[in-house]
């Protein structure tokens, strides 16, 4: 019988609440549900990821003197790989280390920290000089976060991913987790979206199925 886990992204103020930096249209609508899922018996384990970024993170736009959501280009810090490049959008500042952006939102929060089962809350983007998107690891696949050897430590087969935003790190996490070898599904009625256009939705999730991963409904 497969161990399973849920894995709850980003449920912080800046995705959540309406006057976040990069707020997910009626993203509180899906709090009150992921804090009553947590609490099913279903899960062998509970995982939780948080962007905890400093004020000087590469993603910001602010710290490259150009405008929220310009484009950009990053290149590798990762030394001998510094001609890598990737093409990524620069961000609104958003849930700095210790600021309300970045807080867990109230109902989510305390029901993680009520569980009973195996519990880990993953920190990501907390090195200055490296986008994340999933909760595993850094855009360059260098810096791993304790995700993937918490669930390999409890025994878990199959995940079920949930919360903000389907198109980042919704998306980019499930994409890991696949490649790990987990059975990999996101729970659509229990994730937001930041982007209103349904061909840009169809889109990432035609790329999740390709990548093995089961979209939920």
């Amino acid at each position: 019988m497969s161990k399973k886990a849920l894995i709850i992204i980003d449920a912080q103020n800046d995705f959540v609440d309406p006057a976040g930096a990069l707020s997910a249209p009626d993203g509180q609508s899906i709090l009150d549900p992921i804090a009553k899922l947590m609490q099913e018996d279903t899960w062998q384990c509970v995982a939780m990821t948080r962007d905890w970024h400093p004020s000087n993170h590469v993603s910001f736009a602010k710290n490259h003197g150009v405008r929220d959501f310009s484009s950009f280009t990053y290149h590798s810090p990762v030394r001998g790989r510094e001609k890598d490049v990737q093409e990524a959008t620069l961000w609104p500042v958003h849930c700095v280390q210790g600021t309300w952006g970045a807080k867990v939102v109230g109902q989510v929060f305390q029901a993680f920290q009520s569980l009973k089962k195996p519990s880990l809350l993953v920190d990501k983007g907390f090195l200055a000089d490296r986008e994340y998107y999933s909760g595993f690891t850094d855009i360059w696949g260098e810096h791993q976060t304790e995700l993937q050897s918490f669930l390999e430590q409890q025994g878990v087969t199959e995940v079920y991913i949930v919360g903000f935003v389907l198109e980042y790190c919704v998306k980019h996490t499930a994409i890991d987790a696949s490649k790990s070898g987990f059975k990999t599904n996101i729970l659509c009625k229990y994730t937001k979206t930041i982007n209103s256009e349904e061909e840009v939705i169809f889109k990432v999730k035609e790329e999740l199925r390709q990548r093995g991963v089961t979209l939920v409904d």
